[in-house]
């Protein structure tokens, strides 16, 4: 009875610690060079440091919450607040963005 009593709980642990490895932080920021843009969103590459860049050197951001800063142009540097989350492509997408905002022109 022990036994099963201990191996029971070991495998309740690893499971709550799994559980924990999924969650994501609920707003990420980082900074990204404007590579290209249109109507539609911008292609950035995050800037030297950025964790972003283990995902991807280039990434697709969403023209959506936009601040009403200066008009944004190739070769600005941006910062980007979303949720965490980068999609598995090339180039990688951002899908939920919830301030995009120019830092450099």
């Amino acid at each position: 009875m022990k036994r099963f009593l201990c191996m029971f709980l070991t495998l309740a642990v690893l499971f709550s610690l799994t559980a924990c490895g999924n969650e994501t932080a609920d707003r990420v920021t980082f900074q990204a060079t404007i590579l290209d843009a249109d109507e539609s969103g911008f292609l950035v590459e995050p800037v030297a440091g950025s964790a972003e860049l283990n995902s991807s050197d280039r990434i697709i951001i969403p023209m959506t919450a936009m601040e009403s800063s200066p008009e944004p142009e190739v070769g600005d540097t941006l910062e980007i607040v979303y949720n965490g989350d980068i999609a598995e492509s090339y180039p990688a997408q951002i899908t939920t963005v919830y301030s995009i905002r120019v830092l450099e022109e």
